[in-house]
């Protein structure tokens, strides 16, 4: 298994079983790309399914094939020659402070309720402003 880590995204290739995620250190992103190799399967579908789900951070799966079997363990599905660019574009013009409060959004919409989801937009919407008067 490949990670490289950046300032604000993950980056893991030639890994063939997401269950060996679980025990890796991928850093604090806020964004975790995971590259298809074309053959990648779960493992342990509970374990990886737990994982996925407890993660604080957005989970995209950089794969030429947006139906792979794999798939539905990610939060969203990128074109995998595009995935550097697709980080990059997504974290432009963007404070780190403001790359985390709209990551903590994702991740409240992929575990929470509609109220929990509303209220965590709410909270990072009024932080946001403080930290612009902070500016």
């Amino acid at each position: 298994m490949k990670i490289i880590k950046n300032e604000l995204y993950t980056e893991v290739s030639k890994v063939d079983m997401l269950s060996e995620l679980t025990s890796a250190d991928l850093g604090e992103p806020c964004l975790l790309i995971v590259h298809d190799n074309g053959s990648m399967r779960a493992g342990d579908e509970a374990e990886v399914v737990s994982f996925f789900y407890d993660l604080p951070y957005i989970t995209a799966l950089a794969s030429d094939e947006p139906y792979a079997d794999i798939a539905k363990f990610f939060d969203i599905v990128i074109p995998a020659e595009k995935a550097c660019e697709y980080a990059e574009n997504l974290f432009k013009d963007k404070t780190a402070f403001q790359i985390r409060e709209i990551t903590s959004c994702f991740v409240t919409a992929r575990n929470g309720r509609i109220n929990d989801i509303l209220d965590a937009e709410s909270r990072a919407f009024y932080r946001l402003i403080k930290h612009i008067g902070r500016g």
